[in-house]
């Protein structure tokens, strides 16, 4: 990456990698250059969100089960923090839940917040699009929250949390902005699992020229969010109790078109920064068509049908 993006630009582009999307002339623009509607008004960009969702989404709904959120008595209306919630996929699948069983499952409030003002315009037109009640919207970052203390029964944040480098202070703003008994869920990626199964090979067989990909994906900034020994102790340092972290695996169900288009845009962050820009230049058209190709050519109808795993962990304040 050269200097002209920022690292404030550089944590947006691992949170959100669909941001590259609305590049222009093969930098990564920063987010005062790109426009609050952009996200929004792209059909590409927004396809990405949608695949995207496809995969966080079956990990974020085992989250709110575990959390006891989809268990509720309806003895009280809840107030629910969506920190770092990217598409807004874990308050569509809340209000899924709280509309299926309304007598049970009551809402306050949910408030959706996340740092960059592209999504959260994506969010504000899926939240007008769909109707939805009680929900408010707000630009705020995950690490330094503008929010009293005690004021949420959950705080959930669903792949947002190992994308700040600073997780301690996030996790010090989620216990401080919890009620006294409330709960914090969150997940993280343990792998990323289709790389050496799809995106390696891929390159080998069909890209034979191009420099090497790395084995292994690390675009995480937070460390210790792949290993659920060391997530324990993040946890209980910022005060939390009964904390519990386990795996849960499950396969995506995603048409191949939509998996090399969503799984392209991380190829080329990579790929972006690692190897030279001439090299990059050369075979960055080419990312989706062979991933594509390759989708097409070792599995039934296109479709990955491999594992990912996702981290799970709950805590009480």
């Amino acid at each position: 990456m050269t200097k002209l993006v920022s690292s404030h630009a550089l944590v947006q582009a691992k949170r959100h990698p669909f941001l590259q999307i609305l590049q222009g002339s093969g930098r990564l623009r920063t987010m005062a250059s790109t426009p609050p509607q952009a996200l929004s008004t792209v059909p590409a960009a927004s396809r990405v969100v949608a695949t995207n969702e496809k995969v966080t989404g079956p990990a974020g709904a085992e989250m709110l089960r575990r959390s006891g959120i989809t268990s509720s008595d309806g003895s009280s209306a809840l107030q629910i923090l969506d920190n770092a919630c990217g598409g807004g996929i874990l308050t569509s699948l809340i209000l899924d839940e709280a509309t299926k069983r309304p007598d049970d499952i009551k809402i306050k409030r949910i408030l959706a917040i996340d740092n960059d003002e592209s999504i959260l315009a994506y969010v504000r037109k899926r939240s007008r699009d769909s109707d939805w009640k009680d929900v408010e919207i707000q630009h705020m970052d995950q690490t330094s929250l503008s929010l009293s203390d005690n004021s949420f029964d959950n705080i959930f944040s669903n792949f947002g949390i190992f994308f700040h480098p600073n997780d301690a202070a996030t996790l010090s703003e989620t216990y401080r902005t919890l009620v006294p008994g409330g709960v914090a869920g969150l997940t993280s990626w343990k792998s990323i699992s289709w790389w050496p199964s799809v995106a390696l090979p891929a390159f080998k067989t069909y890209l034979p020229d191009a420099p090497a990909l790395p084995p292994n994906v690390t675009i995480f900034p937070a460390k210790g969010w792949t290993d659920t020994a060391s997530i324990p102790e993040k946890l209980e340092k910022a005060g939390f109790k009964d904390v519990q972290v386990s795996e849960y695996s499950f396969t995506p169900t995603v048409e191949a078109e939509e998996f090399a288009e969503a799984t392209a845009v991380l190829a080329k962050v990579v790929m972006r920064r690692l190897w030279r820009s001439e090299d990059f230049s050369k075979f960055e058209g080419k990312v989706q068509e062979v991933l594509l190709r390759y989708l097409r050519e070792n599995y039934a109808g296109g479709k990955w049908d491999g594992e990912m795993v996702a981290i799970i962990t709950i805590g009480r304040k």
